[in-house]
């Protein structure tokens, strides 16, 4: 059992700093959540009871504030609006993040199922590791087309480590379409209606992920200014949020969603449930421009596990990198026009340079970077996102083909000597 006085400290560290903590989704009411007995599931009120935050629940119900019942809105810094009827039977209140802190409510997972998290899973990642000079198309042909064996203009890609499937936004068939390993055609798995603003409908796919918790898709719908739930069989989607020009998705950790806004030159973190929640700007939104606190129409997003966010700010030519918290960012990566980011496990990062079409490889001590692929022209075709496998074998969507290229990886010069 806690003490009194540590539970008041974590109170009053709360109100100043935002610390790390869990949510929970489609529990009930006061779940077990945690491996502290003392902890529950409280719901946040503006998710209909879907989605909440794993959170010590004895508190003094005479120190917390009520909140906004109309746009569930805390004015008091570092809480959060939730149902927790033992304190407040009729008003919703202003809970501290600080109850939520994964050193007092302890996860009963010991391990992450987020998809975003060292999504390059190789073996060893070494200095001399090198690529395949010519890739072999896995999916779409020759030519591109309408029909199933058949890509136009490929844009985001992701692969799902526990299916081994390829998912494509084939943008210009206005679809969402898998792959599996060796398949001479694909399956539409969304879209395919046409190019519209209907729910059954996709205008232009800037970015997908997937939620691990469910295998649903979450997409950038960026001409049509939305993003969108689809779900595995369904006939639609659902929209998540209207009027916002997203270019980049990730998801953390604790399943909160980070969204880059092309025109307004930021990243917001988002809060998931039956009706989404915004939670707080996380990087840039001081204008357009080219310091270090500014963007200019950012188009991809990475987070890690310190919940520290990279970002291809492709107008300014350069991969931003910020800490949580953090007022402006430090620049990790020079190149053109960059398509996209991520990192491996040792911290390196890859991307795509838009304006030479290939893709770039990142270290620590190296911002300007080495070519791994592309290095001769028209090995690429306006390439557009990549995607790993599990033994570090990468995909890229060729936008110009119609096509997505994998490219094998060669451990054959790693030793143990050069391990990063």
């Amino acid at each position: 059992m806690f003490l009194p006085s540590t539970i008041a400290f974590i109170v009053l560290q709360s109100l100043f700093v935002l610390t790390r903590g869990q949510t929970c989704r489609n529990l009930p009411l006061y779940a077990p959540c945690s491996t502290n007995p003392d902890c529950g599931c409280l719901p946040f009120s503006s998710a209909d009871e879907q989605s909440g935050i794993c959170a010590y629940l004895h508190l003094n119900a005479s120190k917390l504030r009520t909140c906004n019942e109309t746009n569930y809105y805390c004015d008091q810094p570092y809480t959060v609006c939730i149902h927790h009827p033992k304190l407040s039977i009729s008003q919703p209140l202003c809970y501290p993040t600080g109850m939520a802190a994964l050193d007092l409510c302890p996860s009963l997972k010991t391990n992450s199922s987020s998809s975003t998290l060292s999504p390059i899973p190789v073996e060893e990642v070494c200095r001399n590791v090198s690529w395949a000079k010519q890739g072999r198309t896995v999916a779409g042909s020759n030519y591109s087309g309408t029909a199933l064996d058949q890509l136009r203009s490929p844009t985001a890609i992701l692969f799902d480590l526990k299916t081994n499937t390829l998912y494509v936004s084939d943008n210009g068939n206005a679809r969402i379409v898998t792959w599996q390993p060796a398949a001479k055609r694909g399956n539409v798995i969304a879209g395919d209606n046409g190019e519209g603003n209907r729910t059954d409908q996709l205008g232009w796919v800037s970015d997908i992920l997937m939620d691990s918790k469910d295998g649903s898709l979450i997409i950038c719908d960026a001409r049509n200014r939305r993003i969108i739930r689809w779900s595995r069989r369904a006939q639609q989607g659902e929209i998540l949020i209207n009027n916002i020009y997203c270019t980049g998705l990730a998801l953390d950790d604790q399943a909160l969603l980070y969204i880059t806004e092309h025109d307004n030159n930021r990243v917001t973190r988002w809060i998931l449930g039956e009706n989404i929640t915004h939670d707080r700007l996380v990087a840039g939104g001081n204008g357009k421009g080219n310091r270090l606190d500014q963007f200019n129409e950012p188009s991809a997003i990475f987070v890690d596990q310190n919940r520290t966010v990279y970002v291809a700010d492709q107008s300014n030519d350069r991969i931003m990198k910020w800490t949580e918290g953090a007022k402006e960012g430090i620049i990790v990566g020079k190149l053109r026009w960059p398509r996209t980011v991520h990192l491996d496990q040792s911290g390196n990062i890859y991307s795509i340079d838009g304006y030479y079409s290939r893709v770039m490889h990142f270290t620590r001590d190296n911002v300007n970077g080495t070519i791994i692929i592309g290095e001769k022209q028209y090995t690429l075709s306006q390439a557009n996102d990549l995607a790993f496998d599990q033994h570090g074998n990468i995909f890229v969507s060729n936008y110009g083909t119609g096509r997505i290229d994998k490219f094998d990886i060669d451990r054959s010069a790693c030793s143990s000597r050069n391990v990063q």
